[in-house]
């Protein structure tokens, strides 16, 4: 399949699938607590996108993680193509993610993340964004996982960016291991700024789970040294 066509399905797909996925996933929530099978409508989703990109995942790491531990994984964020290669990823540990409160409003795509369970954050108010946090934390305790993009923005570049060290509160209150994880690829699959894709492999690399217990907020800078000095051996660092 050429680029231009492989880039004409996929707007298609995603054109018909917002609604429909969307819908499907807040019809499911209204019936399940835990929102387990409408989560299921986002895996596949993401899947399918994967697919119509051309993207090929090579992962390593997983074996240091536990099935059915609860973590906050902090990964670099180089493009929106981050988000469904992690859905695949991380599948098996009930991920959520942090996403700007705008989004929320988006007729059906909106929707279908609050039925997805996804945390909404406010990042031009620091009050708003401290609920944001302790409702992260809250969400860990009720048995899921979190994704934290510590840069706050896709990368421009594909060099790390500077760290907001806020989001190391997540896993220091929810008591759960921090796991770094260096995402390499999906910057030339779909850069920031364009819509067309470009098939690829993707590289993602799990590193070790990174112990909170006895730490304090006081903690926080500690712990993103820790994880970054992690994602600096596979990205250059920004200026």
């Amino acid at each position: 399949m050429t680029v231009f066509w492989r880039n004409c399905l996929l707007a298609l797909f995603v054109l018909i699938s917002v609604p429909l996925f969307g819908t499907v996933a807040i019809l499911i929530a209204l019936f399940e607590r835990r929102k387990l099978l409408s989560h299921k409508i986002a895996w596949l989703w993401c899947r399918i996108i994967l697919f119509l990109s051309g993207v090929r995942l090579e992962v390593e790491g997983l074996e240091r993680l536990t099935p059915g531990q609860r973590y906050v994984f902090f990964a670099n964020h180089q493009s929106q193509m981050d988000i469904p290669v992690l859905e695949e990823v991380l599948r098996d540990f009930e991920i959520r993610f942090l996403a700007k409160k705008s989004l929320f409003r988006i007729p059906f795509f909106g929707w279908g993340l609050t039925a997805l369970g996804y945390i909404p954050v406010e990042r031009d108010d620091p009050r708003e964004g401290l609920k944001s946090l302790i409702a992260c934390a809250e969400r860990v305790r009720e048995g899921y996982s979190v994704v934290v993009f510590p840069e706050g923005t896709r990368s421009p570049d594909g060099r790390l960016l500077p760290f907001k060290t806020a989001g190391f509160l997540i896993p220091i209150r929810a008591g759960v291991p921090a796991v770094p994880v260096a995402i390499l690829g999906t910057r030339k699959v779909l850069p920031k700024g364009r819509l067309s894709v470009r098939p690829g492999k993707v590289r993602v690399v799990i590193g070790d789970p990174i112990p909170t217990q006895g730490l304090t907020n006081r903690d926080k800078e500690k712990l993103a040294r820790e994880v970054r000095a992690f994602l600096e051996r596979f990205i250059p660092q920004g200026p």
